[in-house]
């Protein structure tokens, strides 16, 4: 890999085979889409055209519907209302004068035929001049009434005459509080004044409290005098007719005059108003429908014609159509919602919408099984490739290996750097590393670790059966171990807590290495990206691992022996420390105002997240950094820790300050393990990283009472600053100890060397880290 500024370039790909590749996956996944994409666009584009002419013809048919049902509105009223002036016109002809006085029979027996065959007359008078009035209607069973007034000459006298069927008069009274004068009426001032044919307003009837209208004219005696003769009308009829219209689904029509009084309606109820105890019709705004206002509202602006109107939302056709016809100024007003004639399009549209969808689903999903063919193929393709490159680099490997036979050799004592370079770029993995088994089975020991990514080898680490006895039960019976979280398997959390997680590695396969039958060690690949086709790969090297393990190495020397090879006693070393750095710097010991303590045990803990110390537990009401200060309070107290401050993100606590005290290092490290697994369990509640490392040494540290009253006693020192320096360096989640508390607590404590650092006026020194108890 290489690095061009911030783009990183994979020198082992050939950038027109990569062209090629993304191109075929292009044509895989791009042309069956983009021809469905295609299809769908097409029925869009298809089903929005049919929609939209469809609801343009529609309208246009709904236009020819509404003039047609005009016309017919029209025609309706027109023969409704046309009958009551050729009434009329043989009125005058075949009664003329006299109709209130000696041609009373024939004026009766005239509005008797008339009411018989035209059913919208409801009542037909004659009056004259002289008050004198003679109105006939319909009665009870088919009946007639006629009611005379007789005004003069004479007292003024009013019978009603009452007729059955037959014609037979069958009672007759006086009606002497009746104090009706036809002079006073709109029909008969009205058609005096015109002298022709008159049309009254909508009005309510006198006798029968009914709206209808009045048509009447003047007839005038050879004598000179002059006689009305009138026709009423119900409105009734009209509104019935109105009622049985249809006009779409929910349409409505009504007659109107021109200052909005409604002449006729679908519920012709509610055509009348009550207005200080006298009935009159109603106007349009009154009829509380929006619709029909609305029209209204545009009719009274714009006049007559056709638009569309909307109300709350939906649409409205409207009509507003005269009625010059009936000799006023009458107009039809309809409306009706245009979801009544285009709601079948649109359902229509739904429908097709829905059978073209179905269509475009069929052909995704074929669409979809073209691109899964295709990426298999392809796929197929690239793992065919990966597999002959993968034999081609594990050929190559073989032959680097059968180069170095001396990797192979019992007898060699070089780490098998080369074994593990291989095995690491063979198969991708972040690190690959040799582990021997002891000849006691209870201690893998790293005879090389490589990592890949730093390029760098590590040896000599080392792992006790002790401290991981789940991974060490599996690996002993000969089984593979393959995890892609290792701190998830109960096979490998020890083992990822303790050496993966400090390393940020997750994934782990570990090959045993097997001599005749027995297992002598082990191969460990750690986040390999190609272990699955090198699994063959890794087995033979193991195979081959094992001929270099044919002699086991001698066990792990005893704690007898390691205290002989090691170095002279720490305490000495400390001790030797301190007065050469007194004799360099030409101090007198007895000179020094503050205590020198010698034997003295330091831990150093460190929070090395801030941010993450100050947020909240989830499983508890504090914060991490709280939870962790009380635990080592608890913890310090249980151990009887005599010195234990904290300063930002460092806890210092010390034992072994008395000169007889010979279980400081002890009580420092059960501690220092005491906080690790109560650490360990509180990061891990919440699944964080662990944020903490310990730090502990043993030697001489320096102390006094400082400052004024109170006073505060600071703690300070080679082992202090020893102590912090392991914490620093230690791997997140461990406890990093020093040579010199190594030497203190071996016998009690299990450890792991972990690498050497360099001491002022001591040299070289080992550290270690420390698992636990043993």
């Amino acid at each position: 890999m290489l690095a061009a500024g911030s783009e990183v370039v994979d020198v082992t790909v050939d950038p027109l085979d990569e062209r090629q590749r993304r191109r075929r996956a292009w044509m895989r996944i791009g042309v069956p889409i983009g021809g469905v994409a295609l299809m769908i666009a097409a029925i869009l584009g298809i089903a929005l055209f049919a929609d939209q002419a469809n609801r343009r013809g529609v309208l246009a048919l709904s236009e020819d519907i509404l003039a047609t049902l005009d016309g017919r509105i029209a025609l309706a009223v027109s023969t409704y209302l046309d009958s009551p002036g050729r009434v009329l016109r043989i009125a005058r002809d075949v009664v003329g004068e006299g109709a209130t006085g000696e041609r009373l029979p024939l004026a009766n027996a005239f509005a008797t035929g008339v009411l018989n065959e035209v059913p919208q007359i409801a009542i037909v008078s004659f009056a004259d001049a002289a008050g004198n009035y003679v109105m006939v209607r319909r009665g009870a069973a088919g009946g007639i009434d006629t009611k005379i007034i007789h005004n003069a000459p004479g007292p003024r006298r009013v019978t009603w005459v009452h007729r059955n069927a037959a014609g037979e008069e069958i009672a007759r009274k006086d009606d002497p509080g009746d104090d009706y004068d036809p002079r006073t009426r709109p029909w008969y001032t009205g058609a005096v004044s015109a002298d022709g044919v008159f049309w009254t307003d909508v009005y309510i009837f006198f006798t029968d409290r009914k709206p209808g209208i009045t048509v009447s004219a003047p007839v005038r005696g050879t004598d000179g005098r002059r006689y009305v003769f009138g026709v009423d009308i119900t409105l009734e009829a009209l509104s019935t007719f109105l009622a049985s219209l249809e006009i779409g689904t929910r349409g409505r029509a009504i007659v109107m005059d021109d200052t909005g009084h409604v002449i006729a309606a679908p519920n012709g109820a509610a055509l009348l108003r009550d207005t200080n105890g006298k009935l009159t019709t109603v106007t349009v705004d009154e009829l509380d429908d929006a619709a029909l206002t609305g029209a209204y509202d545009r009719f009274r602006i714009e006049g007559h014609g056709r638009r569309v109107i909307t109300v709350d939302e939906r649409r409205y056709i409207t009509t507003a159509t005269p009625l010059e016809i009936v000799g006023q100024a009458w107009s039809v007003l309809m409306v009706v919602p245009e979801d009544d004639f285009v709601g079948f399009v649109e359902s229509n549209h739904r429908t097709a919408l829905a059978m073209s969808l179905a269509i475009v689903a069929l052909a995704a999903l074929l669409g979809l099984l073209l691109v899964r063919q295709g990426l298999r193929a392809d796929r197929n393709a690239r793992l065919l490739l990966d597999r002959q490159h993968a034999i081609s680099r594990q050929s190559a490997a073989f032959a680097d290996l059968a180069a170095n036979a001396e990797l192979f050799d019992a007898s060699g004592r070089e780490p098998p750097r080369t074994l593990t370079e291989t095995l690491a770029n063979v198969t991708e993995a972040r690190r690959a590393s040799i582990w021997r088994l002891t000849a006691d089975g209870r201690t893998l020991r790293c005879e090389d670790s490589f990592d890949r990514d730093t390029a760098g080898h590590v040896d000599g680490i080392e792992l006790h059966r002790d401290e991981l006895p789940q991974f060490f039960a599996h690996l002993l019976s000969g089984e593979e171990v393959e995890v892609s979280d290792a701190a998830e398997d109960r096979r490998t959390a020890e083992l990822h807590r303790v050496v993966m997680n400090p390393l940020g590695s997750r994934a782990l396969l570990a090959v045993p290495v097997r001599r005749s039958g027995d297992v002598v060690g082990a191969v460990w690949l750690e986040d390999a990206a190609r272990s699955e086709g090198a699994r063959d790969f890794i087995r033979a090297v193991a195979n081959m691992i094992a001929l270099r393990m044919t002699g086991r190495p001698d066990p792990a020397p005893g704690r007898g022996q390691t205290a002989a090879a090691l170095p002279a006693a720490t305490a000495p070393i400390s001790a030797r420390s301190f007065t050469t750095e007194l004799a360099a710097r030409g101090i007198d010991p007895a000179d020094m105002e503050a205590d020198v303590h010698p034997n003295v045990a330091v831990m150093v803990l460190q929070l090395a997240d801030p941010i993450a110390m100050a947020s909240r537990s989830s499983a508890h009401e504090r914060s991490f950094s709280n939870e962790i200060i009380c635990a080592l309070q608890e913890i310090a107290a249980r151990h009887d820790i005599p010195y234990l401050k904290i300063l930002g993100q460092e806890v210092v606590a010390a034992a072994g300050f008395g000169a007889s005290d010979s279980t400081a290092a002890l009580l420092i490290a059960d501690t220092a393990v005491a906080l690790r697994n109560r650490c360990f369990a509180l990061f891990e509640e919440d699944n964080r990283p662990q944020a903490f490392r310990i730090g502990i040494d043993y030697g001489t540290v320096i102390g006094s009472p400082i400052g004024n009253r109170p006073e505060v006693f600071n703690l300070w020192g080679e082992a202090t600053r020893m102590a912090a320096s392991m914490a620093a360096s230690a791997m997140p989640g461990t406890v990093q100890a020093t040579e010199a508390a190594y030497e203190r607590l071996r016998q009690g404590f299990l450890f792991r060397p972990r690498g050497s650092f360099y001491m002022p006026h001591v040299g070289e020194a080992r550290t270690f880290v420390l698992a636990g108890r043993l």
